[in-house]
Formats: C-alpha cells, structure tokens, sequence
C-alpha cells in the first residue's frame, strides 16, 4: 500500500515497485493499493486521492485506503505509508514526530497545533498503533519509533534497504574519465554530486555554505533530481560559486553520474534512509552525509569521518578538506571499500528478510499477499 507505485516517481515509489516485482517473481500474488500504479500486469485496487491541499489528500488517501482493507480478500497487508490498519507497516518516510523536531530551528510547541501537522500526527500515531509488527529501515528510525511512540522493541524489525548491484556499479577508470570529458568536466576535476528534490531536508544550502568555504581547486558540484530555485541560485552567485554548481535536473541514468564523481554528499537534516547513499556507494563512490540519515549505519563502515553529526557547514567543510587531502590511491580505496560494503546489501537479501515478516502475519486460509 503506497499512494503512487513505480519506477521513476521517488525512492519509496520505486521500492514499492522493487517488491512487487520481487514477491511476484517469487510466486505470490501481489495486489498493489494506492491511488496511481505504473506496474502494468499487477492486480491494483485504487483509493483515491482527492482535492489538491495536503490535508485533504493524505487524509482521503487514507481512508479510502482502509476502506479497501475492509474490502479486501488479502493475506496479509503491507503498508508503505501511513495506512491502517496493515499488518505490517514499514516506515521510510520521514517519521513525522521526529521531523517536526530535527527539520524546524524555532520551537515546535505550538507548530504541532497546526492543523497540517495534527492530521499527520494522528495518522502516524494510528498506523503505528494498529500495526501488528513495524519494519524500519534503519536504526535511527526504530530507536525514533520507540522514543516518540512508547512502542517495544519487539515490535520494531530493521530491514536495511536493497540496491540494484546489477544497475549501480563502478565504471573502470577509463569510462570514468571518458563520461566527465562528455559533460564537460576535465580529469583533473574533483567532482562531487548531491541528489534530491526536496533541497531543504537535504541540506543543499548548508551544502553551498560548505563549498564557500572549500578551497580545493578546480572542483565541481552536480546537483541531480532539481533544476534550483531562486533563492539558491542568488546565493551561488553571492558566493561566486557559478562555476563550480551544475543542475542536472531529473537524471534517468543516475548510476552514471553516481561512479563519475569522486564523493557523493548528502548533509541532510533528516532521512530514515537515503537510497542515493547506497546507490553511490554500489558505485564504487565513497559517500559524505550526517548522522541524522539512517544510511550513515552503512556509511560509517568505510570511515568514522564520513559522517558528520549534524548538517553544520563548519563540519561539512572539515569533511571535504580531509577527503581531498587524501591521496589518489586512498581516495580509490575508499571507494572500492565502500563497493565492498554494499555486496551485503542485495534485493534479494531484503526480500528474503521481508517475507520472514510477513509470514508471521499472513493468514493461510486467504490467498492473496497484499503490498
């Protein structure tokens, strides 16, 4: 159960499509819920998402989502957003309790009493609470759950995300080379790359403040998933970084972009689980980010320093500074450490785990698995 299913509408999107394909190749009958499928040949039951405020469509979304529930003839539910009541719910999605936290600098007590945030506390408070079992993606989200909801840690399972090791790997240092000339980037430019569309959370201004501050010369900074906005864009030109940023937009073939560069960096406020790290990290590219992503779990494994404890530019320059102060062969063998690393994340290593889940749940006498 997700609002929107499939490849190329967000990471949850895509991993919802990813298990669909999985479950199904693995003979069990998938059914996918949510308001827009792009997952032809599944079966999909549709609940409506109505009107054009945020409100108004989490909440439709909602209900029409468990009224399917009710309707439906299903083995067991698996619910990728705030859903209820599934019988497993999976949490990737920034938990809103703790954004609502980490993601505002003035004081939240009175934000939480705005309607908005009220509909999304509840709605997270009862997805939690009707769930007979929740996956998080990451340590940082279940001790959250925890914290924020008084819920056991029986009840909480970490099932680290997936990567497609087939798609996301590293180009041999020819092609490496071969691919920066083809976007106009010469070899001995240190290149780094940001990915995500919601450049707040991610922490691209602190980003920018950092690379003001960075003295490696020459250098470059690809931003993939936006095309900028105003504000940002004045901001690159008051510190007179026109050059050294290029806005990418959406990118079809990030795995490419991804084992071009020399170090992804990701200095967000807050994500349960950002895939781009790993996907970077497939790619034989060593990855930057701060303590509030859960995929820092996975990040520190290649070096304690890549992860810094919260997105302060202060602390993202240090980062950059050790980084480049490194030598070309320790730079390399970060990267084919952080390769390494993520052979141990494998789609079918998740599902695997996933269906262990879901087995506890399902009812036998019914035949349909519900996702």
């Amino acid at each position: 159960m997700r609002r929107e299913c499939g490849l190329g509408l967000g990471g949850a999107e895509a991993y919802c499509a990813n298990v669909c394909a999985w479950l199904t190749k693995m003979g069990h009958k998938v059914t996918v819920v949510a308001d827009k499928s792009l997952l032809p040949g599944l079966p999909f039951s549709r609940a409506p998402v109505w009107g054009r405020g945020s409100i108004l469509k989490n909440l439709s979304f909602f209900l029409n989502a468990g009224q399917v529930l009710k309707a439906g003839d299903f083995e067991v539910s698996y619910g990728l957003s705030r859903v209820a009541p599934v019988d497993v719910l999976r949490i990737s999605d920034p938990l809103h309790a703790a954004w609502l936290d980490l993601g505002y600098r003035k004081s939240t007590k009175f934000r939480r009493l705005r309607p908005r945030h009220r509909l999304l506390l509840w709605m997270e408070a009862k997805a939690i609470k009707d769930a007979k079992a929740i996956v998080t993606n990451s340590r940082l989200v279940k001790d959250q759950v925890q914290y924020y909801y008084s819920t056991g840690a029986e009840k909480v399972t970490v099932i680290y995300n997936g990567v497609d090791l087939k798609r996301f790997r590293p180009m041999t240092q020819e092609d490496r080379v071969l691919a920066k000339i083809s976007i106009g980037i010469s070899d001995d430019t240190t290149v780094f790359v940001f990915a995500g569309s919601d450049l707040r959370r991610k922490g691209l201004s602190q980003l920018l403040s950092a690379f003001a501050r960075f003295r490696e010369q020459p250098f470059i900074l690809l931003v993939a998933g936006s095309t900028g906005n105003r504000d940002l864009k004045k901001k690159i030109e008051g510190m007179g970084l026109n050059q050294n940023v290029k806005w990418l937009g959406y990118v079809k073939d990030m795995e490419r972009v991804y084992a071009l560069a020399d170090l992804f960096v990701l200095p967000t406020h807050y994500d349960p689980f950002a895939n781009t790290t790993l996907e970077a990290m497939a790619c034989g590219t060593p990855a930057l980010t701060t303590r509030q992503n859960g995929a820092a779990e996975i990040v520190e494994q290649v070096a304690y320093w890549l992860v810094v404890e919260r997105p302060c530019h202060r602390s993202i320059t240090e980062a950059l500074d050790a980084f480049t102060a490194l030598p070309a062969q320790e730079r390399r063998l970060l990267g084919e450490k952080a390769h390494r690393i993520t052979q141990n994340f494998t789609w079918q290593r998740h599902i695997e785990q996933l269906i262990t889940i879901l087995g506890r749940y399902s009812n036998p006498i019914k035949t349909v698995t519900k996702t």
